[in-house]
């Protein structure tokens, strides 16, 4: 159980309403702001998921050629960059991929609050593609890059899938 009062926000769909093929100039509009409760730090439990989203966080792109944007909401629970603790030599949680680890993370939870719409396998590779756009735009390397991206696609299938019973909880007022 999260010590935080969770909550559910509002907000519109992030995925698209139909087909697509192109995701293209990718923008990160707004800094990410991270808060870690200080009772996070001293209970020592969870580890990889008592990161919140302290304030909106913001990335354009393209949609064969439209312009879009989602937005995360405030509050959003997040284990950061999903790495096995064995690959962390590799590809550590955090690095140039963290932001766009950030938007993956909405993307593979915001179906839950849309319950009529289900785990899409379309939005699954969606929220993958972006994610791949999202590094390239972050400038990490093709190695990681193919890496992360491949490992996603071929692993994160249960993840995306899984419901999460906490996945957005209130922060004080500022707190960052």
């Amino acid at each position: 159980m999260h010590p935080m009062k969770t909550y559910e926000p509002v907000f519109p769909s992030p995925y698209p309403d139909s087909t697509w093929s192109a995701i293209a100039g990718f923008v990160y509009a707004t800094p990410l702001h991270l808060y870690r409760a200080i009772d996070s730090v001293q209970r020592r439990e969870g580890d990889d998921a008592d990161y919140i989203v302290a304030r909106p966080y913001t990335v354009r792109f393209k949609l064969d050629g439209r312009d879009r944007e989602i937005t995360v909401p405030q509050g959003l629970v997040t284990d950061l960059a999903s790495v096995p603790r064995i690959a962390w030599s590799v590809v550590n949680r955090v690095g140039p991929h963290l932001e766009a680890s950030i938007v993956h993370d909405f993307l593979y939870i915001a179906w839950q609050s849309s319950p009529e719409r289900g785990a899409r396998d379309a939005d699954r590779e969606f929220a993958d593609k972006l994610f791949l756009a999202g590094m390239a735009a972050a400038k990490v390397g093709a190695l990681d890059k193919a890496l992360i991206y491949n490992t996603v696609r071929t692993f994160g299938g249960g993840a995306y899938r899984r419901r999460d019973p906490v996945r957005f909880v209130r922060i004080p007022p500022d707190p960052v």
